[in-house]
């Protein structure tokens, strides 16, 4: 039997589940400073890749902190940490042996000698799964979790300029519109902290939650992990 795919938590229940793929980037810390600053707890799907090259963010005191630091800190604030892949390929292209060795097993293990804490959480890259990939994070004991709520944040407009820098579709404004018009009970989130382990997020996810997420606990909504999201029980799967 294969893997239960989770897509939204409790429609019964004001609790909403801010996602984060691709990470750890430099706009981590960023967002990081948003949550602390109302409370919220997030879920972060994190790309081996993007911990093992350990790249350099500066957080807003000036301090330089690496990809692995990063990832302690969201895991000493109470923020969940989960499986994205290892280098954001689709896959189910790759092979059993790839997809298990390669991208699960391999940033499953770095996350696990990180924090000291087994990841049971999967989202794979793109949202694309097919029966091997779900039997496969069924056999490592990984839940599989979409969402379903798009921020947009990761929309990009036409390359103008081959291998040109990436020109993102939506500013602030829009992003946060987009989080205000889809969120509701039982919400899972997607939002980025990098972009296919190669180039920078849209940062306009930042002053996006910032408005955001005090409007929404305003309105009584509660901001948890995906952990927490899905405690309360009765939540829903893809068909």
């Amino acid at each position: 039997m294969s893997n239960e795919i989770i897509v939204k938590g409790n429609p019964n229940i004001p609790y909403i589940a801010l996602t984060f793929d691709d990470g750890p980037g430099r706009v981590t810390l960023y967002i990081l400073d948003v949550l602390r600053k109302y409370g919220a707890k997030a879920t972060f799907f994190c790309l081996g890749y993007c911990i093992d090259k350990n790249i350099v963010a500066q957080d807003y005191t000036g301090k330089y902190i690496t990809g692995s630091e990063i990832i302690k800190r969201e895991n000493d604030e109470g923020h969940l940490i989960a499986i994205h892949s290892y280098d954001h390929l689709a896959l189910p292209g790759l092979t059993d042996e790839e997809i298990l060795n390669n991208e699960l097993s391999r940033t499953k293990n770095i996350i696990t000698d990180l924090i000291g804490k087994t990841p049971v959480y999967f989202r794979p890259p793109y949202g694309s799964i097919n029966d091997r990939v779900n039997n496969i994070a069924k056999a490592l004991d990984l839940k599989i979790v979409l969402w379903n709520c798009r921020s947009a944040d990761s929309s990009t407009e036409p390359g103008i300029i081959l291998d040109g820098p990436l020109i993102y579709r939506y500013g602030p404004v829009d992003i946060y519109n987009n989080i205000m018009r889809n969120a509701g009970n039982g919400s899972i989130i997607l939002c980025h902290d990098g972009h296919s382990g190669t180039y920078e997020a849209n940062f306009g996810i930042v002053s996006a939650l910032d408005r955001a997420i005090p409007e929404l606990q305003q309105k009584g909504f509660n901001f948890v992990t995906v952990d927490d999201l899905l405690a309360t029980g009765n939540y829903v799967i893809q068909d």
